[in-house]
């Protein structure tokens, strides 16, 4: 296959269009199989979590496949080069929302314990109420999402930290405007959604600091779930904090 070094600064999407070029000009044939991950990013000049990341990518709409023990082929079967590209945006956008997904989880299962710490009955009241709105928007994926963003920002509110507070709602008004761009039927169960906030809220009611941090853990792992089902490379995330966050010992 053809190889011409991509820059440093590109992304997986120019690593995807470099490999669709090979396509098109028949370096790469239907049942070829590609090089390895560490050839393809030395050979490209790119790192290797790129070359994940465009493989990945590939392979979810319908380019790639992956045969255990013997490497990744190029489909006989496979699609027009050409009506790739809104495909691959949604693909690649699911990327940047694992990363954000991590990030929250990170600020969000710490905040919490401030919550529970800190809630008043008029922000306890304030947390059911963005839930029912939620039960209210089960069968309205946009309006349901806007709810859980309600729900989200009330527990920011209920730190009574006005810094973190700011933070994590810009960070979530950003991860829930890529929920609507991504594939949004898919990325929540919303009955789970609704039973894991409101176990947060209990455990914020009852000034249960650190099982409300794992319930928000638990709640905030629904979205990374979901696209570790269509993307086998979003499990790498989803294992990496479970083996950190769910580590924390049980409280006696």
């Amino acid at each position: 296959m053809k190889i011409s070094t991509i820059q440093k600064t590109s992304t997986p999407e120019l690593l995807v269009r470099e490999l669709l070029e090979n396509i098109k000009t028949g370096e790469l044939k239907p049942g070829d199989k590609l090089p390895p991950e560490r050839t393809l990013a030395e050979s490209f000049g790119v790192s290797r979590s790129s070359v994940r990341e465009a493989i990945s990518a590939m392979v979810l709409v319908g380019y790639l496949e992956v045969t255990q023990g013997k490497g990744i082929f190029l489909k006989h079967d496979i699609p027009s080069p050409h009506m790739l590209s809104s495909s691959l945006s949604e693909v690649l956008s699911a990327y940047w929302i694992m990363d954000m997904i991590e990030t929250r989880q990170i600020l969000e299962t710490n905040v919490v314990k401030l919550a529970a710490a800190r809630a008043d009955d008029n922000d306890i009241k304030k947390l059911r109420e963005t839930i029912r709105q939620m039960e209210k928007s089960i069968k309205n994926i946009e309006g349901f999402y806007n709810a859980d963003f309600q729900f989200h920002t009330a527990v920011c509110e209920a730190s009574n930290n006005q810094v973190l507070a700011e933070m994590i709602k810009m960070i979530i008004s950003k991860t829930h405007e890529q929920y609507m761009n991504f594939m949004p039927d898919t990325l929540c169960d919303p009955d789970q959604a609704i039973s894991t906030a409101r176990r947060v809220v209990d455990c914020i009611e009852q000034k249960d600091i650190e099982q409300a941090s794992r319930e928000m853990g638990h709640h905030l792992d629904i979205v990374p779930l979901e696209l570790s089902r269509v993307i086998p490379e979003a499990e790498r995330y989803r294992n990496q904090f479970e083996t950190i966050f769910y580590s924390m010992p049980e409280k006696k």
